[in-house]
């Protein structure tokens, strides 16, 4: 009787552990809680196939226009481990189309621009940014980086500047492409009486 009940639980397990391996996104919900154009409402990463691919949604409408030198989506990523911001990937309007830089934040804080790299407006609430991994330092056996999303909005609703982080603290985990999820340690099996 035991043998169908643990065939039962392996298979669960292997569907939980398979699962966010098969993920093509990987999504932040953020509630609205900040004045401006730019209160995010989400976050989605699209990191297969291809090049990582964040999109920010904000809870309003906006458009290149109206965020020209007054809003930017910055995607913050720690790729050496060290709980720092390494790259920055900063998303702006030059009044006719978004534009996005890829910056390296050396380790005396000061930035240095790296390249000019792909965005899009996605909608009338969306900015979309990738960046290929190769373009990035990543340390050396490293399985993962780490990534947050802010924006930063100027405007009559924000005079001194609205921010919104996503998440609110921390930083989301990413597995590098190759690499499987650790399984959980499962229960030892409790010896029936």
């Amino acid at each position: 009787m035991r043998r169908p009940a643990l065939a039962i639980a392996g298979l669960v397990l292997a569907l939980e552990l398979a699962i966010p391996a098969m993920a093509r996104h990987s999504d932040q919900g953020d509630p609205n809680d900040i004045d401006g154009r730019l209160d995010l409402h989400a976050v989605g990463l699209d990191h297969h196939p291809g090049p990582p691919r964040w999109t920010a949604t904000s809870f309003q409408r906006w458009t290149v226009e109206q965020i020209w030198d007054r809003g930017y989506v910055i995607v913050e990523l720690d790729t050496r481990g060290d709980e720092a911001v390494d790259h920055l990937l900063v998303v702006g309007s030059d009044g006719t189309e978004l534009v996005a830089h890829l910056y390296r934040i050396r380790r005396d804080g000061t930035q240095a621009e790296l390249a000019t790299i792909d965005t899009d407006k996605e909608g009338p609430r969306s900015a979309a940014v990738s960046v290929a991994l190769h373009k990035l330092s990543i340390g050396s056996n490293r399985t993962a980086y780490y990534w947050a999303v802010l924006s930063s909005f100027v405007g009559s609703a924000c005079p001194q500047t609205c921010l919104d982080r996503v998440p609110d603290e921390g930083m989301v985990e990413q597995l590098l492409p190759g690499v499987s999820p650790s399984p959980s340690p499962s229960p030892s099996p409790s010896p029936s009486p």
